[in-house]
């Protein structure tokens, strides 16, 4: 993921617009990591889901099943 500059802008962000962000601290965390000493045989490794969890919370949105929106949106996936 590239790094993100910051500079004045008039254009509108949406609410979303700070996940690229999050998505650099869970690099910068090595979030990716966890996923050795959790590991998993079905379903989601952990750190996606923890991912998706900070992702959530991020957007104002604390609970889990809210995830359901997401399934299907690129950016979030990315994250």
């Amino acid at each position: 993921m590239p790094n993100i500059k910051f500079r004045a802008s008039r254009r509108t962000l949406t609410s979303h617009a700070g996940l690229s962000i999050i998505g650099q601290c869970f690099e910068i965390a090595g979030v990716d990591s966890i996923d050795s000493r959790f590991p998993t045989t079905l379903g989601m490794r952990t750190s996606d889901v923890i991912k998706s969890y900070l992702g959530l919370l991020c957007l104002g949105m604390s609970d889990y099943d809210a995830v359901e929106n997401f399934r299907r949106d690129k950016p979030f996936q990315q994250l």
